[in-house]
């Protein structure tokens, strides 16, 4: 028993060591070519951004212009490495969760095929529930969101003190937060009853496989045994873990192509009045 007691720890300690530098190669490689895309994006908007005219910024807020900059560049990696690096981690997941799962009890892994979807849509829930979501909406007046209202008076804060229009502004923030969302006790409702249901079908889906399994043991004992059924099991349930972890934090797609807009609008919009252009009069 000692022994195999080392022997296990040695295993799970090549298991940890196996999966930190396998994501450290999976996150290392698609997020550097991500990085390296987006810094071309950010020199390329930034050096649009400085060409403009000064009546440019009369019209885009200073701190709308930096926030778009910042954060719609950074949006634009869902078009090049997260949806390759997604797909990698699912299908590495479940791949190897069926293939262990059907070698060591094919019966038990063919029910379980039938409850897979709704188990994955249960783990999906339970990873917004604990670890969070972007809430975030589409913002279809940037200008008058919630973050730039705030940004704004807090960059122009002794103008707003001097002028005493600080409760004009709360008012302002207060109508912004209300247009983002108009109804927060049925939105609320709703996200606690998808976290409701993805616990619920996740724990009859537990006991689906419980009875199964025990079913099977007790119908065929020469054919599988309850180590068997452990593993076949575990194997298929981390596989759904991985399948939640691997979709967590992804970036919205019709976000990232309104972020994309913004970019090349910015990007492709030429200046009236253009301090680095070299035509015009010169003298001679």
């Amino acid at each position: 028993m000692r022994e195999q007691s080392f022997l296990i720890t040695y295993g799970c300690l090549g298991t940890i060591a196996a999966t930190m530098f396998g994501n450290m190669l999976l996150f290392y490689g698609f997020n550097m070519a991500s990085e390296r895309m987006n810094k071309r994006v950010r020199d390329d908007a930034f050096q649009s951004l400085v060409r403009q005219e000064v009546g440019y910024f009369d019209v885009h807020p200073v701190a709308v212009l930096t926030s778009r900059m910042s954060d719609d560049a950074a949006l634009l990696q869902s078009f090049s490495g997260e949806p390759i690096r997604t797909l990698v981690m699912n299908i590495a997941s479940v791949a190897v969760g069926l293939i262990i799962s059907f070698v060591y009890m094919w019966p038990f892994a063919l029910i379980t095929l039938a409850t897979l979807p709704f188990m994955a849509f249960g783990a999906e829930m339970e990873m917004r529930m604990y670890m969070g979501e972007d809430e975030g909406e589409e913002d279809e007046d940037p200008e008058h969101s919630p973050g730039a209202i705030v940004v704004e008076t807090l960059l122009n804060i002794r103008t707003v003190a001097s002028l005493n229009i600080e409760p004009a502004r709360v008012k302002e923030f207060d109508d912004a937060l209300a247009a983002e969302d108009p109804t927060p006790l049925r939105t609320n409702s709703v996200k606690g009853c998808a976290a409701g249901l993805g616990q619920f079908v996740q724990m009859w889906g537990m006991a689906l496989m419980f009875w199964w399994g025990g079913w099977l043991l007790l119908n065929y004992p020469n054919s599988f045994t309850f180590r068997d059924f452990l593993i076949s099991m575990f194997a298929l349930l981390y596989s759904l873990s991985g399948m939640a972890i691997a979709t967590q934090g992804a970036t919205n797609r019709d976000k990232a192509k309104l972020a994309a807009d913004r970019i090349f609008e910015l990007t492709d919009r030429e200046s009236t009045i253009d301090p680095l252009s070299e035509e015009g009069k010169k003298d001679v």
